[in-house]
């Protein structure tokens, strides 16, 4: 009989606690929600955390308003990351992974995916081999695990100077999506694009420097203007024009995947490409003769000014048409300035439609 009523008071208190947590819990999550929707981010992340660790802690997900454990983690993890906040995202991903493997498959492995990106950018290239194996471990299962894989150990290899594996495993990367891409797991679609966009960025970047370390050639010094032509610039514009096209060919495989924020990266670095022409030329003294003088210019005015307006002014539309890359939007709008102060300002809006959009899915839809 004691027993009995022992038993009974527990239960009574337990449920007495769990009645006065829900309240505190729900308004906690309530709360995070209005910040978040103020762009409060910082103190919304917190409490996003609070609310769903206190429901692993208490043991109380049978609450009703345990319920959105997994939006609250993912949420405060997502805004972590934006915010650079890393010992926020390593230990809230920590524990997304830890609590949800099971009832969240899909989100779990792909958190654990985003903290071996998050050692990376951290400059800790063998925490993130370490954290990938982990990830490896996890998702035994996962979908076009391989492809994933292969661009993490692309990114890692290249973090820590072995350029000649960091190409090996792009090739291998390359390989195994295009004989998966039809058929890539829609769980796992998303994540595999954004891995192949990334390698192909990464790549991209060996040819992009190379043009960008492209100096100016030197003046006539005496010679005619027909012999500094055959002599100087026809080799010079083969070599410049031939490295400026390998970086372009590269970056623009990047717009055929459709990932929007890889997208605007690669449109802002085609610019700087244009841009640095522009400067070549603008640096180089204007020849005598003016068919030679033609001939280098092609007729332009500004050679290379218009294609980097252009792609800058790209690179600015799709981040504010898709809500991403706001940084690479941001130095964008910092190039434009510089070529052209007077007609963008530095807070310029831009308006209507950019005059080179390529073709692929990450172009903004057309207006109905």
């Amino acid at each position: 009989m004691i027993r009995g009523c022992t038993l009974l008071f527990l239960l009574l208190g337990a449920s007495v606690a769990s009645a006065q947590a829900e309240p505190d819990l729900a308004s906690t999550l309530a709360q995070a929600r209005a910040l978040d929707a103020r762009t409060e981010h910082r103190t919304a992340a917190g409490l996003y955390e609070a609310y769903a660790l206190a429901c692993i802690a208490h043991r109380t997900a049978v609450l009703e308003t345990c319920d959105q454990i997994a939006e609250a983690l993912g949420r405060a993890f997502e805004l972590a990351r934006a915010l650079g906040d890393e010992p926020a995202a390593e230990r809230i991903g920590a524990a997304y992974v830890e609590h949800l493997l099971y009832a969240r498959p899909r989100e779990a492995t792909q958190i654990g995916y985003q903290l071996a990106r998050l050692q990376l950018e951290a400059g800790r290239p063998e925490a993130a081999e370490a954290a990938l194996e982990r990830w490896i471990e996890l998702s035994a299962d996962a979908p076009d695990q391989a492809i994933l894989v292969e661009a993490m150990r692309a990114r890692i290899a290249l973090a820590a100077g072995r350029r000649d594996r960091a190409n090996r495993h792009w090739r291998q990367l390359e390989r195994r999506f295009e004989r998966a891409r039809e058929s890539l797991d829609e769980s796992s679609r998303e994540l595999v694009v954004e891995g192949v966009a990334e390698a192909r960025l990464l790549r991209a970047e060996a040819h992009v420097e190379r043009f960008l370390e492209t100096s100016a050639p030197p003046p006539p010094r005496g010679r005619s203007d027909r012999t500094w032509w055959s002599d100087v610039i026809t080799p010079w514009r083969v070599r410049a024009e031939r490295r400026l096209l390998l970086a372009r060919m590269e970056l623009e495989r990047v717009y055929e995947l459709g990932s929007p924020r890889h997208s605007v990266a690669a449109a802002a670095r085609i610019g700087e490409l244009y841009e640095h022409l522009a400067a070549l030329h603008a640096s180089m003294a204007p020849p005598r003769d003016e068919w030679i003088r033609v001939l280098l210019t092609r007729g332009e005015d500004r050679p290379g000014y218009d294609e980097a307006i252009v792609h800058f002014e790209t690179c600015i539309r799709w981040a504010d048409h898709h809500e991403v890359a706001r940084r690479w939007a941001g130095h964008c709008e910092a190039r434009l300035h510089a070529l052209d102060p007077e007609r963008y300002p530095r807070a310029a809006e831009l308006a209507g439609q950019a005059a080179y959009v390529p073709a692929g899915l990450a172009a903004p839809p057309p207006v109905r």
